[in-house]
């Protein structure tokens, strides 16, 4: 199933004022069926107090991506983390791309992992999260 052709329009709409969104400011670049790639720019707020991002804001980045990822998916988007386990690999201390796929989708339970690298291609963090699907909100 591909995602409509106007998604990233859609998913930027909707979370245009969301206060996680305005506040990470990530840019989606790519997204298809089961699949999103956004990027991060660092930014001060984002320092750990080492001139690295905050693990947290990672964290966040991942969780994000693999979210659109699954909203590609179902069109209600009526969903929520259950479950993020994230490895932190090697410091970033610029920008930084996530790319998230689903690698499960069940009637309750689905699963999405996310790599994040550095702009020379080095791994910096790896996630794998669950979701939880709702019933249609009323």
């Amino acid at each position: 199933m591909e995602p409509p052709p106007d998604l990233v329009n859609r998913f930027a709409e909707r979370f245009r004022d969301h206060p996680v969104s305005r506040f990470l400011d990530y840019h989606i670049v790519e997204l298809a069926a089961g699949r999103c790639v956004m990027t991060l720019e660092f930014r001060p707020e984002f320092d750990n107090s080492t001139g690295a991002v905050h693990g947290g804001i990672l964290s966040m980045l991942a969780d994000t991506a693999i979210a659109c990822a699954l909203g590609t998916l179902f069109e209600d988007m009526n969903f929520a983390t259950a479950n993020l386990n994230i490895h932190f690999l090697r410091k970033a201390d610029t920008a930084v791309t996530a790319t998230a796929q689903i690698i499960k989708t069940g009637g309750k339970v689905c699963v999405g992992t996310c790599d994040i690298h550095d702009p020379k291609g080095k791994l910096v963090a790896t996630v794998i999260a669950d979701f939880v699907r709702h019933g249609r909100a009323r």
